[in-house]
Formats: structure tokens, sequence, C-alpha cells
């Protein structure tokens, strides 16, 4: 159902993965050359960054690799902007990324609620000695 949904909303999108990874001509496919089952099972099965999955979720071009560099341009950036007077800066540099990493940063944690009796369990818990580990 899900391969009908995708095909109907991203039909050259699909297509497009479907010749560029599998080297499937979804017309020939379609014609007999391949079930409708083996096509659905290729399509489930597209790598990251394929168009049909690019278009549901933007998300899904940033691999490990690209995050992980992005982490590292917007820390450079941060940097770079902290490292200037503080009267001439401006506003912090735009995070790049997935949407994880560009949303914006809160300044606290919200605090947990917890029943009196359940925060006095969590504090008599045993607790394990870190000065003797570190020596």
């Amino acid at each position: 159902m899900a391969l009908v949904t995708e095909f109907g909303l991203h039909e050259d999108k699909l297509r497009a993965d479907l010749q560029q990874y599998y080297g499937i001509d979804l017309d020939h496919a379609m014609g007999g050359e391949h079930t409708p089952h083996h096509i659905a099972c290729l399509a489930v099965q597209l790598p990251q960054g394929a168009r049909v999955l690019a278009a549901e979720n933007s998300d899904t071009v940033w691999g490990l690799s690209e995050t992980m560099l992005a982490t590292l341009v917007n820390d450079f950036r941060m940097f770079v902007w902290g490292m200037g007077d503080k009267r001439k800066r401006g506003n912090p540099p735009e995070r790049i990324g997935p949407s994880t990493m560009t949303k914006p940063i809160g300044k606290s944690l919200p605090a947990r609620k917890l029943p009196v009796d359940e925060l006095l369990r969590e504090l008599n818990k045993p607790r394990r000695n870190n000065a003797k580990r570190s020596r």
C-alpha cells in the first residue's frame, strides 16, 4: 500500500530512484519483467538519500558523515562568532544540518516533577564512589 501511495505522490522520483539504484525501467518492470511485489521490496529498501525518501522527509539526506560535518561547521562558526567583539558581532550564526540540529536551543531543561516518596527512593539509591575508581 505504501508503494501505491509513493507512486501516486512522487511517481517521477520513484522512477528515477529505481533506475539509478537498480537499473530498472518501471514501464518494462510492470509490463511483466518484474512482479509488483519485487518492485515494492526494492522501493522499500532504497538507500538513504533516495529522492522518494527525501520528498517525504528532508532529514533523510543527512547521513552520519554529513551530520558530523555540519556539527563541525556549526561549532566552528559559533567559536568564531563567540570570539568576536560583543558589541559588533550581532546575532549568532544560523545552524545547518537536519531539523533536530537547527531547532532553537533552550536555555534550560524542564524540571521533572516527582512525588516525595519517589524522590526519596531516588535519593536513597546506593551510589558508586568515583574517588576510588580514579586511582
